[in-house]
């Protein structure tokens, strides 16, 4: 009967090599995963970079555009110049003044820090007692 079915010790021996070799391979597979991962990141920075670099220089074409189609609409170039500074300005002012209303909004932890002093409070009392 011993002859037919594995000792023990032969079941644990083979447990553990399976469960190393399952390790191994799930490792491998989170390396090939990371791999692959890494490449769509390089790929997704670069893309980032590029556009990150053109957007302001979009924008500053646009702007001249507008001034010239201000300028063919009869306006003079000084005042097609000063309509799209002003603009500018507006949109500038506008996006400071919502900066600073949402920065007003940001608060500290105030719930985490009430517990933490809760809890060191309560070990400070349970080391004087």
């Amino acid at each position: 009967m011993s002859d037919t079915q594995p000792s023990i010790a032969e079941l644990i021996s083979k447990t553990v090599s399976d469960a190393k070799r399952l390790a191994s391979a799930q490792l491998a597979l989170a390396q090939a995963e990371m791999k692959a991962s890494k490449k769509a990141m390089t790929s997704a920075t670069v893309f980032a970079l590029v556009a990150l670099v053109l957007a302001p220089l979009v924008v500053v074409f646009l702007l001249f555009t507008l001034t010239y189609v201000l300028v063919q609409l009869g306006l003079q170039t000084w005042a097609a110049f000063g309509i799209i500074t002003l603009l500018m300005i507006l949109v500038a002012g506008f996006a400071g003044v919502m900066a600073k209303s949402q920065a007003s909004k940001i608060k500290g932890p105030t719930l985490a820090m009430r517990e933490m002093n809760k809890t060191s409070e309560a070990f400070g009392q349970s080391d004087a007692s």
